[in-house]
């Protein structure tokens, strides 16, 4: 979908919607979502995650700005669907940085919709992604290299800005290596590596992708990445 009509939709919805603001580290809602409201995101990084009973933070997606999230309740709350929410009721919606967001209750998505249906494409073809997203990220943490999967990541997480692709500053090291579930020393090791194949960048604490052609050529060959790291150490 282009930038402008994702940009259209979200006006209208916001227009009817309730702007919040939040701080970091802020729970604002389950999946279960029993207000029947959805947020747009509008700017920050907002996370699907649980807590274990140890109080491991185990996340499944990251939210980023201009994300509806709350499609997948609003379209289970129909015809009888909303029992299947209780098999997500351990997960829970999280800001990650502040953020701010507009709640939008399901009554006015749907009466959107209606006026304008491209508004239903436009949240089903978001749910599309994430979910596809989040398949990627649990097969290639059964299958991949951590190589492979952190490139994967870095695609995923950039943001398009002015031709550029760059992630957050939140995107630290230990958050990237949190959200595959290994060692933050591991991450800085790639990150180096890849650093030294100019293939990305840091400026300040923001990561920037100097090459996307080259990162997507080593998620999918990431042992071109112990090649290039073996022959540096020779």
């Amino acid at each position: 979908m282009k930038e402008n009509e994702r940009d259209h939709f979200l006006e209208i919805l916001c227009k009817e919607g309730t702007r919040i603001q939040l701080d970091k580290n802020q729970y604002f809602s389950s999946i279960i979502n029993h207000e029947n409201t959805a947020y747009c995101l509008i700017s920050g990084v907002c996370a699907l995650l649980r807590f274990t009973q140890n109080g491991e933070e185990i996340i499944y997606h990251y939210f980023r700005e201009k994300d509806l999230i709350g499609g997948v309740p609003f379209f289970l709350s129909h015809k009888g669907a909303a029992q299947i929410n209780t098999l997500y009721s351990f997960c829970s919606l999280y800001t990650k940085t502040e953020c701010i967001l507009y709640k939008i209750p399901f009554s006015v998505l749907e009466r959107k919709i209606k006026e304008e249906p491209e508004i239903g494409y436009w949240i089903s073809e978001g749910i599309a992604r994430h979910f596809m997203e989040e398949i990627s990220h649990v097969h290639s943490s059964k299958e991949d290299h951590t190589s492979g999967r952190l490139c994967r990541t870095l695609i995923e997480l950039a943001n398009e800005k002015n031709g550029r692709y760059e992630l957050q500053k939140y995107f630290t090291y230990t958050e990237l290596a949190r959200y595959l579930g290994v060692h933050s020393v591991t991450v800085s090791k790639i990150m180096l590596v890849l650093k030294k194949m100019k293939v990305i960048e840091k400026e300040g604490h923001k990561t920037v992708i100097c090459d996307m052609e080259q990162l997507k050529y080593l998620a999918e060959n990431p042992h071109k990445i112990n090649d290039f790291s073996t022959q540096e150490e020779g």
